[in-house]
C-alpha cells in the first residue's frame, strides 16, 4: 500500500512540477514584457516627449500576473524566504513541526486570497459600472482570475507540503 501511495505521489508530483513550470514561464514572459514596456515608456518620454499611454496601469496588472503565477513554482523549489535561526535550534522533528505550522498558515492565507479573488472576479464579470481599467478600458476580471489561479495553485502546493511534513512529524520512532 505504501509503495502505491508513493507511486501516485510521484506521478502527481511530476504533473504538478510541469504545470508549475509552465506557470513560471508565463510569469517570466510577463515580467520580460513589463521590462520592455517600461524601458520603451521611459525612452519615449525622454527622447520623443511621447510616453506610452497606460503604461502605469499595464505594469501594475502585469505585476499581479507575474507575481501570482510564480508563487507555486517558488514554493516547489523552496525559493520562498525562510528564516531558520529559530528552527535550527530544534531537532529534525521540532523543525518539521515549525514548518508544518508555517505551511498551515500559508495554505489558509493563500486559500483565502484565492477564494476572495474568485468572488471579486465573479462580481467584476457582471458589474455594469466599474470593474475596468479606466484609461485602457480593459476588464479587470481576467486578471483577478489569474490572481486567484496563482494563489489557488500555491495553496495546493502548500497542502501537499502539509501532508508531507505531517508524515515526517508523525513518523514512528522520531524524536
Amino acid at each position: 500500500m505504501l509503495q502505491q501511495e508513493e507511486q501516485v505521489l510521484s506521478r502527481c508530483g511530476s504533473v504538478i512540477r510541469k504545470i508549475s513550470r509552465v506557470m513560471a514561464v508565463i510569469a517570466a514572459a510577463v515580467l520580460a514584457i513589463m521590462m520592455v514596456l517600461t524601458v520603451a515608456d521611459v525612452c519615449g518620454r525622454d527622447f520623443f516627449l511621447k510616453p506610452i499611454e497606460g503604461t502605469y496601469e499595464l505594469v501594475g496588472i502585469m505585476l499581479v500576473i507575474a507575481g501570482c503565477l510564480g508563487l507555486g513554482y517558488c514554493q516547489l523549489n523552496l525559493g520562498n524566504i525562510r528564516i531558520t535561526v529559530l528552527a535550527d535550534l530544534f531537532s529534525p522533528r521540532g523543525q518539521a513541526i515549525i514548518f508544518l505550522v508555517a505551511y498551515i498558515i500559508a495554505a489558509v492565507t493563500t486559500g483565502l486570497i484565492c477564494w476572495q479573488g474568485s468572488i471579486r472576479a465573479w462580481e467584476y464579470i457582471f458589474k455594469d459600472l466599474g470593474g475596468i481599467i479606466i484609461r485602457l478600458r480593459l476588464p479587470l476580471w481576467p486578471f483577478m482570475m489569474m490572481m486567484a489561479l496563482g494563489f489557488g495553485w500555491a495553496c495546493l502546493i502548500f497542502l501537499i507540503d502539509i501532508y508531507l511534513t505531517a508524515k515526517e512529524v508523525f513518523k514512528r520512532g522520531s524524536n
